[in-house]
């Protein structure tokens, strides 16, 4: 409510030979402040303005902008300087509230991190901020799940990490940085006991032999379950070689 639009302008630059086209939004934010914030005395006075540039929300369009020069204090008393405020953007930030809150929305559908930053128009490495900013790894569970999910995925070039889940709700547990038995036995051993770890009724797993191996030193009472998407898989495979191991023995090659 504070603040006053001028006017649009629609501009373009050139970045690496490509034409991006923005509109920028020209306003002003200014109110009356009677008291010093940090003192508390009646002497405050106007000191000029700043001009911030924030990025507005937009989807799959022109790139906007909104120039925004904010209001300056002085107090008299104090000698501090003090800047009006907006609730469109938090302090010393230039993506608004909004465009974050895009991103969080595209995010729940499961876009890829690129597919984000190019539908709402800023970098990946902006989306990963505003992604991950509060993000920290769970150090341990208060109980652990009777029920587990254990797996690898490709997360650093050709690094592979691990993976753990709670097989009924797929809340995360941890992720570890590479899938060594060694590293991910001692997570286990060193934040939960074995009277915790005894209370594990199954873990659902792949076709990996080394997880069967350290499952049962891990969790001596659960079952090792294998996931029915690798038996499915197996079996397609093998069909597939039976299939392509006949037709090489075929001597017409062109009978259909």
């Amino acid at each position: 409510s504070n603040i006053n639009f001028f006017k649009v302008e629609d501009l373009r630059t050139v970045r690496s030979g490509v034409v991006y086209h923005f509109k920028v939004i020209h306003a002003r934010l200014s109110y009356q402040l009677f008291r010093c914030p940090h003192c508390g005395f009646p002497s405050l006075i106007k000191n000029g303005t700043t001009l911030t540039k924030l990025r507005l929300t937009t989807l799959n369009g022109p790139m906007i902008l909104l120039y925004l020069r904010k209001q300056r204090y002085f107090c008299k008393s104090c000698q501090t300087t003090y800047g009006a405020k907006t609730p469109i953007v938090e302090k010393n930030h230039s993506l608004t509230r909004g465009l974050k809150s895009a991103v969080f929305k595209l995010a729940k559908q499961s876009l890829p991190v690129t597919t984000i930053a190019k539908i709402v128009g800023i970098s990946a490495s902006s989306v990963e901020r505003i992604l991950y900013h509060d993000f920290q790894r769970p150090q341990r569970l208060a109980k652990l799940p009777e029920h587990l999910c254990f797996d690898e995925f490709k997360s650093v070039a050709k690094l592979y990490s691990f993976i753990a889940l709670n097989a009924k709700s797929h809340n995360l547990i941890s992720i570890l940085d590479d899938r060594l038995s060694k590293n991910i036995c001692a997570y286990f051993e060193n934040r939960y006991s074995l009277n915790e770890r005894l209370k594990v009724k199954s873990v659902v797993i792949d076709l990996n032999a080394n997880y069967q191996i350290f499952i049962k030193r891990l969790f001596p009472n659960a079952q090792i379950v294998i996931d029915r998407f690798h038996i499915i898989q197996l079996v397609n495979r093998a069909f597939d070689q039976l299939r392509v191991t006949t037709l090489k023995q075929l001597n017409d090659k062109h009978s259909r």
